[in-house]
């Protein structure tokens, strides 16, 4: 994962001045929730400028052919470096923190999705959602994780947990340093 200039910057095309918000970077995309529970996941070579906000080099039109489901797994590169700093293929990754939350999708007990984990604490798992929502949600929480992680609670009650997406993190870091958590 690379910490990157693109993660929760806004996106822009060329004739819609917001796409969304980078939730995930790779070394190859970028993956950007907008409104209404779309998601699209874009080539880094469709983008011609980064500041404040990134330029997608396309008309908003365009961007159907990236558009993906919002609950399928987020991307990851090829090599993730691992606590020992040392590279490693994911699936080496995985098979050796298999308790890590990080990546899973997840739900309320009526089903319903929520967002993925895009960090954990000791306590906490911090869950970008719908229309650029951030969830720190207390791990005890929890009842279920397989292929997604399950709260034990209706849809609803996950907003008392929601804050601003902007808000440093729950380890007290500014949340640009979320990438680095990965």
């Amino acid at each position: 994962m690379t910490s990157g200039k693109f993660f929760n910057k806004g996106v822009m095309t060329k004739d819609t001045p917001h796409v969304g918000y980078v939730v995930r970077e790779t070394d190859d995309k970028i993956v950007v929730f907008g409104e209404k529970d779309t998601r699209y996941d874009i080539p880094k070579s469709n983008v011609s400028f980064v500041s404040r906000n990134v330029l997608v080099d396309l008309p908003v039109k365009e961007l159907v052919v990236y558009k993906t489901p919002r609950d399928a797994p987020l991307p990851t590169d090829k090599e993730v470096i691992g606590p020992d700093a040392e590279p490693m293929d994911l699936a080496t990754y995985e098979g050796k923190y298999p308790k890590s939350l990080f990546n899973k999708g997840v739900r309320t007990e009526d089903e319903d999705h929520v967002g993925h984990i895009m960090m954990e604490t000791d306590d906490k798992i911090v869950v970008y959602g719908h229309h650029d929502y951030r969830f720190d949600v207390p791990k005890s929480r929890i009842i279920a994780v397989g292929r997604n992680v399950i709260l034990d609670m209706k849809y609803n009650d996950v907003f008392k947990y929601k804050v601003d997406r902007n808000a440093p993190l729950p380890t007290g870091d500014p949340v640009e340093k979320i990438a680095e958590y990965h």
